[in-house]
């Protein structure tokens, strides 16, 4: 179980000499590289420190005008690089979801007891400058101008450690304000709150209920809180909305009017305070417990615990190539292993889909829940079955759980609950991508049954639309969904992999049902214009009408997309798409026109009408020429993608990051190899640095790139294992164990 494993495992370390080693392998990760962005080209990366996989996020959430009233998407993270405040400090983040829900819990320092103007529009809140800004993997620090304080921040599992230094004179007020009805979700997060100071214990403890975008589709979510201090708090008091009551120990509510809030502060005689705060998605006692996680440790202590957690997941990959490219590579990687997020507190209790608290099954060391699935079963899910299968295992295992417990398999669960986000049942995917790729210690049965359901019956959360058009007729009509086009392709792709889970688990008549639904997608196919378009009930097609229809990209006839980005959406049949368009030079001619086009398009604030890296559907398009007999032209597209649509910057990524898809793509790619997500198939491409060792469970994977370079970005001969390859794929037997993958690159194009 993870809670009382973890206890042990995180050893305490000598705290003034292990972070400083840290940074050599730290250095190259930049957690704020995700935190800006315009429009559609919003990353929503929180930049605050927590352990790989942990339930705390703690971190700034940033306003970007003196009155804290934010611009609607920008701080969907907390956090948006181009502010110049600071508001509060929570403790609960997504990761680059494109929603706004949790930022639970504010804390923040102050100069004096808080007034009632401070209540107002978050008037405790400070200017900050980055240059006062250090941040790193598992440390966040930066000057709060305003109380002239400096703000430290860590984080072990589910603790967020804070160090406050008040930097004025003895005789200013050093005061730490909590702000309990605090959610991101400003006016409407708060469904309730309660605060309760125990000056005997030197505590604060108390509970939010919110309301995020996700989370009020499963009734809100409820964060518990305990927070402690190094010091003995000399003064307190408790606010309701306007009214300060000085001395009192307990307030309710959410005090929502013009911007206020509830909550508690606490004033001490100390210039210098640690604040612990555990937290816990069960009760307060259980946030309580979480605090045993970092018992008689002191801020460095948990800083460098957690840093060094951190330097042992990036040391599982090594890489030779140039600076720039490592920091992109390695923040990659970080952003890869934010999430999913442990559930699964100490003791091994969890809170189950049944609104219960569960124990972990002892076979499992995880709970794991914020699935965003429509997304990470592309490229996060197969990227962690090579570098983190026992949380792959565990992911496929808490989606068994959340099925067996909440009488539905989920599309997109946020901590304890269904949020009926996106479309399709990809949870049938990433299980069984992760069942391709070996990881079979799960309950397969109790999976297939889940898998099955969802596929051909009407449940009651996450369901599919119309299952029963989608059984008699083939596809989703326009009638009953405008999106029935983009729906018919995320259902044969789900379709298509349940099909051989099945034939692998002897379950025959059932394959060969889901493998002919899985090519359904051909019945949604315009054989005049040559795309996919939505049909009535009556097959009538109501296809865009107009040259620039078919490059909207907010077309509401596609989940997120145009026509193009789902035009070669069939990454599993591409030679059945290739049919489709009639010839291999004609299919190839327009996937060619997709990628050439998008390239013209030097911005990320609107969507690209062509290939869009930041965005889902068509993420596997540049490596598909590889089906047509033409690797050299995704060896082309993937470079210049890796080159020019990944930077350095705060910005430096193509879109909502989506809980590690955006860079698990980046790293796939700079790897030299893709996956095909439900599969155990690779796509070759061009890989970005001249070796690269995964130190993978099963083996280490060696990739060694002779004469590449900027311009020599063509394999022309590739080896696995000494062995000559003559073919632009390879399976997920072909690495496990002890791998040597050598690319011989050339300037020109080659045909393997």
């Amino acid at each position: 179980m993870v809670g009382s494993r973890r206890v042990i495992a995180l050893v305490l370390v000598v705290a003034s000499a292990s972070w400083c080693l840290a940074l050599d392998t730290l250095s190259y990760v930049d957690p704020l590289i995700g935190t800006y962005g315009f429009i559609e080209g919003l990353i929503e990366l929180p930049p605050g420190p927590q352990t790989p996989f942990g339930l705390v996020r703690v971190g700034p959430d940033t306003c970007e005008t003196q009155d804290c009233v934010n611009v609607a998407s920008r701080h969907n993270g907390g956090y948006w690089w181009g502010d110049s405040n600071i508001r509060t400090i929570s403790h609960l983040h997504t990761v680059g979801a494109g929603i706004i829900d949790y930022g639970t819990i504010g804390v923040m320092p102050m100069n004096h007891i808080p007034t009632s103007d401070d209540l107002l529009a978050f008037g405790f809140h400070s200017n900050f400058s980055h240059a006062t800004e250090t941040v790193e993997a598992g440390y966040y620090a930066v000057t709060l101008e305003t109380p002239n304080v400096r703000a430290e921040l860590t984080a072990s599992d589910y603790v967020g450690v804070h160090r406050y230094t008040f930097l004025s004179d003895a005789s200013t007020e050093k005061v730490i304000l909590f702000d309990t009805a605090y959610t991101l979700r400003t006016l409407s997060g708060c469904a309730d709150a309660s605060t309760t100071i125990d000056v005997k214990n030197n505590e604060i403890s108390g509970w939010v209920l919110e309301m995020g975008e996700l989370s009020e589709r499963f009734g809100g979510f409820t964060t518990y809180f305990v927070a402690t201090f190094s010091s003995k708090f000399t003064s307190h008091g408790v606010w309701d909305g306007f009214m300060i009551r000085p001395f009192e120990t307990t307030s309710s509510g959410c005090g929502r009017e013009q911007f206020n809030s509830t909550g508690a502060y606490v004033a001490f005689s100390s210039s210098i305070v640690e604040v612990y705060v555990g937290i816990s998605s069960i009760s307060v006692e259980q946030a309580r417990t979480n605090l045993q996680q970092v018992q008689n440790m002191n801020f460095d202590q948990v800083r460098s615990q957690t840093q060094e957690l951190w330097q042992d997941k990036l040391n599982e990959i090594e890489i030779e190539g140039n600076e720039t490219n490592k920091v992109k590579f390695y923040t990659a990687l970080y952003h890869t292993l934010l999430a999913p997020t442990t559930f699964s507190e100490l003791g091994g209790y969890y809170m189950g889909f049944d609104m219960q608290v569960h124990s972990l099954p002892s076979s499992q060391d995880r709970y794991l829940s914020d699935l965003s699935i429509w997304d990470t079963f592309r490229t996060q899910g197969p990227w962690l079955a090579i570098l983190e299968p026992e949380i792959a295992r565990d992911t496929v295992r808490s989606i068994i759980l959340q099925f067996q417990q909440g009488g539905s398999l989920p599309k997109w669960p946020l901590a304890y609950g269904y949020t009926g986000c996106m479309v399709g049942n990809h949870a049938i995917i990433l299980i069984v991508d992760a069942w391709k790729k070996g990881i079979t210690d799960f309950d397969t049965n109790a999976a297939y049954t889940g898998m099955k359901y969802a596929a051909t019956e009407t449940m009651e959360y996450d369901t599919r639309i119309d299952v029963e058009d989608w059984i008699s007729l083939g596809y989703i009509p326009y009638d009953v969904a405008t999106k029935g086009a983009s729906l018919t392709l995320d259902y044969s792709y789900d379709d298509w992999a349940l099909s051989t889970f099945a034939q692998d688990i002897g379950k025959y008549e059932d394959a060969t049902m889901f493998s002919l639904r899985g090519k359904n997608y051909k019945n949604v196919w315009n054989s005049e214009f040559q795309f996919f378009c939505p049909k009535t009930k009556d097959g009538v097609w109501e296809c865009p009408k107009t040259e620039a229809g078919w490059l909207d990209p907010f077309d509401w006839r596609y989940t997120e997309g145009d026509a193009w980005h789902y035009r070669f959406f069939v990454p599993y049949d591409v030679e059945g798409l290739i049919e489709l368009f009639g010839s291999n030079d004609t299919y190839v001619q327009q996937l060619e026109i997709f990628m050439e086009k998008s390239q013209r398009d030097p911005l990320t604030a609107m969507p690209n009408s062509y290939f869009w890296a930041g965005n889902e559907h068509n993420m596997a398009s540049p490596f598909l020429f590889n089906n047509a007999g033409r690797p050299d032209l995704t060896q082309k597209h993937v470079r210049w993608v890796l080159d020019n649509r990944f930077d350095t910057s705060p910005g430096g990524l193509p879109g909502n990051e989506d809980y590690g898809t955006v860079s698990a793509w980046f790293t796939f790619a700079a790897l030299g190899f893709f996956p095909m997500a439900g599969s155990s198939t690779y796509f070759l491409s061009s890989p970005l640095f001249d070796k690269a060792t995964i130190h993978a469970p099963s083996g280490d994977i060696t990739i060694l790139a002779y004469n590449n370079s900027a311009t020599n970005i063509y394999v022309e001969a590739f080896y696995i294992n000494g062995v000559k390859w003559a073919s632009p794929f390879f399976d997920h037997s072909d690495i496990t164990g002890t791998t040597t993958l050598e690319f011989y690159m050339s300037p020109t194009p080659q045909s393997l």
